[in-house]
């Protein structure tokens, strides 16, 4: 019997469109400096080193905007901690506080108000919610009550396929099936449609998220359209 897919609360919104703002901040910087330059050393000299000056500061405003964005991991726990502790080690991102077996068993013991409370206080303030994809993380019913939730609240979401990234007790695993799939709005579209899910080169899985996993989550902050 097919399970029942889940209907999202919130509506679609417009997705919001601010490229076009924040390109012109970057330019911004190496015009403004070239301005300066050529009031201290005026003439192309000043122009030349001003520019340079202010394209620095643009590229340090850059990196700021892209580093150390706050995020909250989804996953499955029993299959996949070892796989999700290697995209915590990449350190360009601050994720939620990691929790061992016994915590995270602890947790649940104490019953399902505990597990959403926790749920609930580590997502709080985080930008974006990153669903980390494991063979089997689709039917978790707390990654679904996770999805949910951060869309409900505005929440920038992605997903990522993680089956190719080396467990140390069980090596690789097969693909699983996208979440996003697994909710549907009042007019019949899937979440899919509108979440990214991002499947990174077998070959060389790690290596491709740790390169790309700050442009996707800013990305998805500034495309949300929840």
């Amino acid at each position: 019997m097919a399970k029942k897919q889940r209907e999202l609360k919130v509506l679609l919104k417009q997705p919001r469109k601010r490229s076009t703002e924040v390109k012109a901040r970057y330019l911004a910087f190496p015009a403004v400096g070239a301005f300066v330059g050529n009031i201290l050393a005026p003439g192309l000299g000043g122009l030349v080193v001003g520019g340079l000056v202010g394209g620095v500061l643009a590229s340090d405003e850059k990196e700021k905007k892209m580093a150390k964005i706050p995020v909250f991991y989804s996953f499955h726990f029993a299959n996949d901690v070892m796989r999700v502790q290697q995209i915590r080690n990449i350190g360009a991102i601050e994720g939620n506080s990691a929790v061992n077996a016994n915590e995270w068993e602890s947790i649940k013991k104490s019953g399902k108000t505990a597990v959403q409370k926790w749920i609930d206080e580590n997502m709080k303030y985080k930008r974006c919610v990153v669903v980390l994809i494991g063979s089997e993380t689709a039917s978790r019913p707390w990654v679904k009550y996770e999805i949910e939730r951060a869309w409900n609240q505005g929440k920038a979401i992605i997903g990522i396929h993680i089956h190719n990234i080396k467990c140390a007790r069980t090596g690789t695993c097969r693909k699983g099936v996208n979440p996003f799939d697994e909710f549907t709005f009042n007019d019949g579209r899937k979440l899919s449609t509108v979440v990214p899910c991002y499947d990174p080169d077998p070959s060389q899985a790690y290596r491709d998220i740790a390169l790309n996993i700050s442009s996707w989550i800013d990305h998805a902050i500034k495309n949300k359209q929840n």
